[in-house]
């Protein structure tokens, strides 16, 4: 048996190792929390894991080929060079994105080193994300190691977040950006990323990608930007407010000094040489030019796009609010202007700045500045429709998109009217040939619809009615009130109307202008344009056809599909050549008639049919010119019609009466060198069915081999007069209609007017 001592022995022994029990407590201990962290660490690593292979699964790959993403781009206006033939650029338009897509390859290699340099040195050499930038950045917010701070993504995941648009400050959103740069770099190469990228980023405003900030802030190609210019565009991404050259000029210089143009020197992408000649190169921007006298920098005035460009843009957005359904105009040149477009427009170029310099100049229009000047309006197109030229107001333009006075003003059109409307269809029906004979009468018309009271009318500029005996050519030619008149009481109102509206293409008219005065001398309701004016002259030059004015050829979007084409543009033939050339001759007296009230538009060399007009109380006046390739209109009057007379306390008829030159000589003024170069020594066409005859001066019947008195005329051969036997003492007349008549030789005369004697020498008009 152990004994008692024994016992006691053993219970000292344990009680005499504390330190290897405390040791087996605290090797227990840690044993246990290495196993808890590696237990919790496998589970984090797990959820980590299974956390970053959703976002890899979720996050999709990036599409970076802006061709083909619906990204906002400029959209450009072309027109011929008139000495190439080439399609030249005249204006760009954009509204939320000014963006040029532009090759990688036309993007010399200075302006992509000045990037890389700048926004990710080691861009060829990482695989999406540079971790040391990274890393570096994230330790710069806290510690400060540099003065400003240093962004962490590479070209390639700022690219990602701008075309994705996800820009969420939160871990989420990085992890995202990272996992679609890294598939975006296994996706496509390099060189296409980087293209991406500089057709993508910002700089200031709504200037987008390389080649339009080239645009902006140098008016040069990227072709043609120097290292100090690429320098300056690469400082801006950084802040597009703060260092936009143009807003705060100085830091951007301090960045592009102290920043860009250094680390360029360090990566070795340019030399010292070429470091040198960055720092001290004196900056132009757009607007600006060096003075070579003093050696300073001017601002140059804005240039505001022209009158033409406004009208191409207005006709656009129209059809596109026909073809895609949009409601209002801005929303339509908003698309046009975001859509990257190619338009082609109708302009002559040589022909726009030479009218746009003639409205610039008081003295096409009077001899002094006047004080409150009138307005003025002109427009120019060949025969196909295609708008040539148009200035819509006197002196310089005050904004874009602005009231033009040339497509947007409706007038009165004074006698421009008759031969679109009352000469034009009494001709085409063969109710009246060249010897028609008139006499210089009023007619009556109802004064008071109450108590049916009539009146004589209407008045002729010269106030009297002779009662002399005019042919067509001689009324014509004298813009007389009275035969017109006739005309449109002996054919009707409404017939006239009709075959304004369908035949000549006069849209702007309404029911009211069914009646006299407005199928007569053109008091129309609401007036037309100047545009549509000229359109329907169109016809007098051109065998009786009419196109429909445009002012651009056709539309392309940014893929090169035509969208919108008038290349095809068709006319309606609004009277028979026939017509359309013996008004062409009659016209041709307007001007070398010795009544003609245009006289004074005669050009050397030049063959002109025109017509002038006034309206009552000389509110409007027009002249519209048709020479063998164009046709031309100006219009001069107040905006106002009418003013307010503080005396009489009424509204009172704006006159601009002598205050301008006739219409006739400022239509010469604005036309007349156009047409010395485009037109001068062509005739038109000669159209062998219509015959040209002599007639009888007395009667207007053809001349018999006994008439003594004659002259030649030009006769439709669907509306011929019978030959006169020479026996003049019991007249018979080529009346309208066909008609004739047993008449006096002698009819009352006017000291007011010429005699009836007097006729013209058609051998002496151009042939």
């Amino acid at each position: 048996m152990r004994s008692s001592n024994d016992i006691k022995i053993r219970k000292r022994r344990k009680k005499s190792n504390p330190i290897l029990k405390t040791l087996a407590v605290i090797g227990t201990t840690f044993l246990s929390l290495f196993l808890i962290v590696v237990i919790t660490l496998c589970i984090v690593a797990t959820a980590l894991t299974v956390y970053v292979i959703k976002f890899m699964e979720n996050s999709e790959s990036v599409d970076i080929d802006l061709y083909n993403l619906d990204v906002m781009t400029t959209s450009f206006i072309y027109a011929e060079d008139p000495e190439t033939g080439e399609q030249v650029e005249i204006h760009r338009m954009s509204q939320d994105a000014n963006r040029i897509l532009v090759s990688l390859d036309d993007i010399p290699q200075h302006v992509r080193d000045a990037f890389i340099s700048t926004e990710d040195e080691r861009f060829y050499e990482h695989e999406g994300v540079d971790f040391k930038r990274t890393f570096l950045a994230f330790a710069n917010y806290f510690l400060h190691f540099w003065d400003e701070n240093q962004g962490g993504s590479t070209i390639t995941q700022q690219l990602v977040k701008n075309i994705t648009g996800d820009d969420k400050q939160d871990p989420a959103r990085k992890m995202r950006e990272i996992f679609r740069a890294m598939n975006l770099e296994r996706e496509y190469p390099k060189d296409v990323i980087l293209e991406a990228y500089l057709n993508y980023i910002g700089f200031g405003g709504n200037t987008y990608g390389i080649q339009a900030a080239a645009n902006k802030y140098f008016d040069k190609d990227v072709s043609e930007l120097t290292v100090a210019e690429a320098a300056c565009l690469a400082a801006i991404p950084k802040s597009t407010v703060q260092y936009n050259p143009l807003v705060h000029p100085e830091n951007n210089e301090k960045r592009r000094n102290n920043v860009v143009l250094p680390t360029m020197l360090e990566n070795g992408f340019i030399s010292s040489e070429q470091y040198e000649e960055a720092i001290n190169e004196q900056i132009i921007y757009a607007g600006q030019h060096l003075d070579e006298e003093t050696g300073e920098i001017v601002e140059e005035d804005a240039v505001i796009q022209d009158w033409f460009v406004d009208m191409v843009i207005f006709d656009v957005a129209r059809d596109f609010q026909k073809k895609y359904g949009i409601d209002t105009q801005e929303e339509a040149i908003a698309k046009i202007s975001n859509g990257g477009y190619r338009i082609y427009a109708t302009v002559d170029i040589d022909i726009q700045k030479e009218m746009e310099a003639k409205y610039l100049d008081n003295s096409t229009f009077a001899k002094e500045t006047l004080s409150n000047p009138p307005q003025s309006a002109a427009i120019i197109m060949d025969y196909n429709g295609c708008i040539k030229g148009v200035v819509g107001g006197i002196g310089r333009k005050p904004n874009p998109m602005c009231y033009n006075r040339a497509t947007m003003a409706k007038r009165s059109i004074g006698s421009t009217v008759k031969p679109i409307s009352s000469y034009g269809y009494a001709l085409y029906s063969d109710y009246i040939n060249w010897s028609t004979v008139f006499f210089d009468e009023p007619i009556e018309v109802v004064k008071d619809w109450n108590t049916m009271e009539k009146m004589k009318w209407p008045k002729n500029y010269s106030n009297v009615w002779t009662g002399q005996r005019f042919f067509t050519y001689d009324a014509l030619q004298r813009s007389l009130n009275t035969i017109p008149a006739q005309l449109v009481d002996q054919l009707t109102p409404k017939t006239i109307f009709d075959f304004m509206q369908n035949n000549m293409q006069i849209t702007s008219l309404v029911a009211a202008d069914a009646d006299y005065s407005a199928m007569t001398v053109g008091g129309l309701t609401d007036g037309i344009t100047l545009l549509e004016l000229a359109s329907a002259y169109q016809a007098f030059g051109n065998s009786g056809k009419i196109y429909k004015p445009i002012s651009y050829y056709k539309v392309l979007d940014s893929n090169g599909n035509v969208v919108l084409d008038n290349t095809d543009n068709s006319y309606i033939q609004a009277i028979d050549a026939d017509t359309a050339y013996v008004m062409n001759k009659l016209l041709q007296t307007v001007v070398y008639g010795p009544s003609g009230t245009g006289r004074a538009a005669k050009i050397d060399n030049v063959v002109i049919a025109a017509k002038t007009g006034t309206s009552q109380e000389w509110v409007d006046l027009a002249f519209v010119g048709v020479t063998p390739g164009y046709v031309s209109a100006v219009w001069y009057g107040y905006d106002e019609a009418y003013k307010y007379d503080e005396q009489t306390g009424k509204y009172v008829p704006n006159s601009c009466k002598d205050l301008y030159y006739s219409s006739a000589v400022v239509w010469k003024n604005i036309f007349g060198n156009i047409m010395t170069e485009k037109d001068s020594g062509t005739d038109f066409a000669e159209n062998p069915n219509v015959l040209k005859l002599d007639y009888c001066t007395v009667t207007g019947l053809l001349a018999g081999p006994n008439c003594t008195a004659k002259a030649e005329g030009y006769y439709k051969p669907t509306n011929i007069p019978s030959f006169c036997n020479g026996d003049h003492s019991g007249t018979t007349y080529n009346l309208p209609g066909g008609e004739t008549t047993m008449a006096p030789l002698e009819t009352p005369e006017s000291e007011n007017t010429p005699s009836t004697a007097s006729t013209i020498d058609l051998n002496s008009l151009p042939q």
